[in-house]
């Protein structure tokens, strides 16, 4: 029940333009072009890259229904590193202080963090959060089960994903230039 709350608080949320944050990685623009099936990646995220974007893929294209809403099939994503860095960082804050919110603990918003992190000149950006999951396909159904969420993994302005875990903290961002 709990976990349903913080989707359902994540919904909400998750529907604003994003930017900033830094980490210990060293993220490069390197992006996967092979459709989602590379786990090449130059950032230590803690989940499997190829797999989660194959199932974010898969989705898009098939398209689904969010929560009353129907979604056409939709372009595939890449696989960006500097929006997995963001997305490890902003996982490693939550894991370390608590903080489950877009906002990182010092009170930076997503599009800030990601902009830092350096995904810069972007048009459009998303986050999706989580926590409590232990396993990739379990946070991806948890993020389907949530309007919001889903919404975020079926939006065609949206180009690059990238994706980190801590613990049992979930970060997915996405962005298009």
């Amino acid at each position: 029940m709990k976990r349903l709350l913080y989707l359902g608080i994540c919904a909400a949320i998750c529907f604003f333009s994003c930017e900033k944050n830094s980490s210990d990685v060293k993220p490069t623009n390197k992006t996967d072009t092979t459709g989602g099936t590379s786990n090449n990646s130059n950032v230590a995220t803690g989940l499997d890259n190829a797999a989660m974007l194959q199932m974010v893929n898969n989705v898009r294209a098939t398209g689904c229904t969010c929560g009353t809403t129907a979604m056409p099939a939709v372009a595939p994503l890449t696989w960006n590193d500097v929006l997995a860095a963001a997305a490890l960082a902003h996982s490693q804050d939550m894991n370390t202080t608590g903080n489950f919110s877009h906002n990182s603990s010092d009170g930076t918003s997503f599009s800030d963090r990601i902009t830092a992190t350096g995904y810069t000149n972007w048009r459009s950006l998303g986050e999706n959060i989580a926590y409590g999951y232990t396993t990739e396909q379990a946070v991806f159904n948890g993020w389907l089960q949530s309007e919001g969420h889903c919404k975020n993994i079926m939006n065609a302005s949206f180009k690059e994903m990238g994706a980190a875990k801590a613990s049992t903290y979930w970060t997915q961002d996405f962005g298009a230039k």
